[in-house]
């Protein structure tokens, strides 16, 4: 392949000096201020800081293979304590189809740097350190450590990656969770090319843009002028963005640069649109047989299934039975798939990942005669799907929605290792799902509030002159609830789930019964007995009401957020303790009652106590109806959960008379 200089030019300086210290651009090179290094000024608490991490993507063609996209990546890390000697495990995943359409890495390179009696000791990777290995039936990644790395350490590597995909340019991150002191990010874009660019999250990226104007050779002593536009993005000193609580996906909000295509126009050709809408999608997902034919595939176990369908009638009940068949028959790998490889070699192995599992779930619900179909999702923690062009790229697995004749749906997945009908793992609980249904593309689905979740918990207990608090506490798990208890549980015996109890509760656990532990419907119920030290001083004792609390400390302390807040799933928090004082008591001080909403009832919560002669009556309502908030609600959300918290830890006073 020949690349045109003049189009494909890209300055990059050598060195440059970022408060006060001499960082090196150039691969290969190192300074004294790198490897003297021992914190980070704007952010001592940095476990590694990247020095720099450069990227530049271009257009490459030959006659023979056409274009191709050419991306150069580079990056140099600081290590600064033994936290951060991970950094040096890198994994670089690429496209892996069939044919010539897969990706290519080349001219992978890695050096580690130490300082060691005042020489400077260079480390490379050896080449049978690098490891090629499958993620799924379409992505590989290359795998390596960078050698002799520890707290003190550089290090830097870099890659070329190839692609036929010429309209699928990599998004660049500026951000990570670690600091970033320079990042940069270069396109040269033909004038073929015609994309749709943004940049997203909080932080300042600063661009330019330079014409160029060139020659293409197109064949023998064929030349073709061609101009292009170089767009640089810059940007210095990005804070880390650590994880936070109550976000599904942080990829989502770090700084980054994102390229659509909207079309090409060749060469004496006509303009050809990529704006995809999800008709777009769904029919070109039909024209590739492994994703089209696997969803038509024929039933694998349809003699079992016809046996195990005789007599039922119920659709249901039909669903239910073929659900937890197939599940029985065919255990989840812990792989999310969407093209899910070959579903009739999961069914004679007897495991898969959840697209096998679910194309051979729905090939045995056709032969029951229910309508089903697949929902393609990106799950949370790959980010949502984008809100202008649908990019079949950003499907990460798809679950299966089975239609009744009165139009309800019923959603299911072959991860679903510990919930029945409508009850999925928390990753798959998107707000956008898209049905696959080529006669009616483009249907979406919101798949947070499949089912009612309920948290139900009654108390009774007797309190003695001692503090001893001792009674009975019975909780069912409802829903979603049952489906995180089960996998909670799942594997431990009952000295173990025992143990978790009492360390969480403080509390000592006499006796503990399950009901629903390893079944798969909605209800998993908990009747255990307990002994509870309550404090006590002098002539006064201090009783919490709630004696299991709900929220004790408030989820949001810092001052200001960025971030949207997006909770797990709706759900409603009831507890009802009834407590018997012991004679010779009285109640001198009881907690006011409450009744709070947040932002429109989005949340509601309500907490009060009755005493009558020697019983006291708790009633706590925690209703959670809204699960998304912008960071401009934060203020309310930090507010609600504050006074909350508070009426969690309140006491009753009780004085001996």
């Amino acid at each position: 392949m020949k690349r045109l200089c003049s189009l494909l030019l890209f300055c990059i300086a050598g060195t440059v000096i970022l408060w006060g210290q001499e960082i090196s651009f150039k691969y290969g090179k190192i300074t004294n201020d790198e490897l003297t290094m021992r914190v980070y000024q704007k952010d001592t608490t940095a476990e590694a800081v990247v020095l720099y991490d450069e990227g530049y993507s271009y257009y490459v063609y030959t006659p023979e293979n056409g274009f191709v996209l050419q991306t150069e990546f580079k990056q140099k890390i600081k290590i600064l304590k033994p936290e951060g000697v991970d950094r040096a495990n890198i994994d670089i995943p690429y496209y892996y189809g069939d044919g010539s359409d897969r990706d290519y890495i080349n001219n992978l390179e890695a050096i580690s740097y130490n300082l060691e009696d005042g020489k400077v000791i260079k480390t490379k990777l050896e080449k049978k350190y690098i490891f090629d290995e499958a993620l799924s039936e379409t992505t590989k990644r290359i795998k390596f450590s960078i050698p002799n790395v520890k707290a003190g350490s550089v290090i830097e590597f870099k890659y070329t990656l190839v692609s036929r995909y010429v309209t699928d340019v990599p998004e660049w991150y500026f951000q990570s969770d670690i600091p970033v002191m320079n990042s940069k990010f270069g396109i040269n874009i033909l004038e073929y090319f015609n994309f749709n660019i943004r940049t997203k999250g909080y932080e300042h990226i600063a661009v330019t843009q330079k014409d160029e104007s060139g020659q293409l050779r197109v064949g023998a002593g064929e030349m073709l002028a061609v101009s292009s536009k170089i767009m640089t993005y810059t940007a210095t000193d990005v804070p880390a963005l650590k994880d936070e609580d109550n976000v599904w996906c942080m990829n989502e909000y770090k700084s980054a640069v994102v390229f659509e295509l909207r079309g090409t126009q060749y060469p004496y050709e006509m303009y050809k649109s990529y704006t995809s809408t999800w008709k777009d999608i769904i029919e070109m997902l039909e024209k590739q047989n492994y994703f089209s034919s696997n969803n038509r595939m024929s039933n694998p176990f349809k003699d079992e299934t016809a046996v195990l369908m005789n007599g039922v009638t119920d659709e249901q009940e039909k669903i239910s039975k073929i659900y937890s068949f197939i599940k029985s028959k065919i255990k989840w790998n812990d792989v999310y798939s969407f093209y899910g490889g070959n579903p009739r070699t999961a069914a004679k192995e007897g495991v898969g990942n959840n697209a096998q599992i679910n194309f051979v779930l729905m090939s045995a619900l056709r032969d029951a005669d229910i309508k089903c179909y697949p929902v393609l999702i990106s799950r949370r923690s790959k980010g949502r799907f984008p809100i202008t062009n649908p990019s079949i790229n950003k499907i990460s697995t798809f679950i299966v929605a089975a239609e009744l004749k009165d139009g309800k749906m019923i959603y299911m997945d072959g991860s679903s290792n510990h919930g029945g009908l409508n009850i999925l793992p928390t990753d798959l609980l998107v707000d956008k799902g898209v049905v696959y249904d080529p006669k009616n593309p483009g249907k979406s689905v919101d798949l947070t509030n499949l089912v009612k979740n309920q948290f139900i918990s009654r108390v009774v207990a007797t309190l003695d002159k001692e503090g001893n608090l001792k009674g009975e506490r019975t909780t069912n798990y409802v829903n979603q609830f049952a489906y995180t208890y089960r996998a909670s549980v799942a594997g431990k015996d009952s000295v173990k789930i025992v143990d978790a109890i009492q360390n969480n509760t403080q509390t000592k656990i006499e006796n503990i019964r399950i009901e629903g532990k390893t079944s798969s419907d909605g209800n998993v119920k908990e009747t255990l007995t307990f002994t509870k030290n309550i404090e006590t001083s002098g002539d006064y004792i201090y009783l919490n009401p709630m004696v299991f609390t709900h929220i004790t400390e408030n989820p949001f302390t810092q001052a200001e957020r960025k971030l949207p807040i997006e909770f797990s799933f709706p759900y409603l928090y009831r507890l009802n303790c009834i407590i018997m004082i012991p004679e010779g008591y009285a109640i001198e001080e009881v907690p006011k009652g409450v009744r709070v909403s947040l932002l429109d009832n989005g949340g509601k919560c309500t907490y009060a106590v009755n005493v009558s002669d020697r019983t006291i009556n708790l009633g706590y309502i925690f209703d959670m109806s809204q699960i998304l908030y912008p960071f401009t609600d934060y203020e309310a959300i930090k507010n609600y959960f504050g006074l909350i918290a508070t009426k969690n830890s309140e006491m009753i006073v009780l004085k001996k008379i």
